[in-house]
């Protein structure tokens, strides 16, 4: 299989006056990945906050997110379609009934969309939004090999990316937005975890700018990056690409998911053949 050129959108957060801004901003960023030659992009979670700053929705709420969920999902599909791309399409809030699922959204060349709600929720998720949860963690089959999603608070939990390395999750995507320095580093020392343990690649998508008229949206620190096992045939450091600090730019880079099969069978170390299964189900108490 040949490498694969990924993006890692840090999308940046502000004030917007139309739907159009919003649209020609994300354009530009899909244009971009695509004058790199990548074939997959990857947005952030919480992507269509800045939607909520259009004039005239001040007071809605939740139901805000609720108005813009159709021409976001027909943005990105058309994107998807008219670049030849895979987009992660960030996260967007989608009511099912009378609860709210902070959703991922996978769109692909040929039209299809694959979603993953998010299994973990934040404090704010939990209160005062009172966002359902997810059940499940999807492994998708795609083009480009096995994915899956993890959004932002879900990569800290082992459990759940490992049940898609188990299921042939290659590639796993992350979609972040985080509000300061400690909760980026959070997410991002639990990408290169999940990465080394499993031997798999990690996209990391972050947030960057601010919503002052947003509640939990004011502001957004971090950068993008893509990660790797820290092997021979990687980088030493398992950064494949980074990116500047809070600047709104598209992270590029090459996986070669190939490798992944040599390092899982004969790397330096070898965890995925190493775990001792029956061990860590033992209940351990003190002597």
């Amino acid at each position: 299989m040949l490498p694969l050129r990924v993006s890692s959108v840090q999308f940046h957060h502000h004030s917007i006056k139309s739907f159009d801004e919003f649209v020609a901003q994300v354009r530009r960023d899909v244009l971009l990945a695509k004058d790199f030659g990548s074939r997959l992009v990857c947005f952030p979670e919480y992507v269509t906050g800045s939607l909520l700053t259009i004039p005239g929705q001040e007071d809605e709420g939740l139901t805000a997110w609720d108005r813009w969920t159709g021409p976001y999902l027909e943005l990105f599909s058309d994107l998807a379609r008219q670049c030849g791309l895979y987009i992660l399409g960030g996260t967007h809030l989608v009511r099912e009934g009378d609860r709210w699922y902070n959703t991922a959204h996978l769109f692909t060349p040929s039209g299809g969309v694959y979603t993953q709600r998010k299994l973990h929720l934040t404090p704010v998720e939990t209160d005062p939004w009172r966002l359902g949860t997810g059940e499940r963690v999807r492994v998708f089959e795609t083009d480009l090999g096995r994915l899956a999603i993890l959004i932002c608070y879900d990569i800290e939990f082992p459990e759940a990316a490992r049940a898609a390395a188990d299921a042939g999750a290659d590639l796993l995507l992350c979609p972040s937005a985080t509000d300061d320095r400690a909760g980026f580093w959070r997410v991002r020392y639990c990408c290169l975890a999940r990465a080394v343990e499993n031997q798999v690649y990690v996209v990391h998508s972050a947030l960057v700018g601010g919503l002052p008229g947003v509640r939990y949206l004011e502001q957004s620190y971090g950068r993008s990056g893509i990660l790797s096992p820290c092997d021979i045939p990687f980088a030493r450091d398992g950064v494949v690409a980074d990116g500047e600090w809070n600047q709104e730019l598209v992270v590029t880079g090459l996986v070669h998911t190939e490798l992944l099969a040599e390092v899982r069978a004969a790397g330096s170390v070898t965890p995925r053949q190493s775990r001792r299964a029956a061990y860590h189900a033992e209940i351990v108490t003190a002597p």
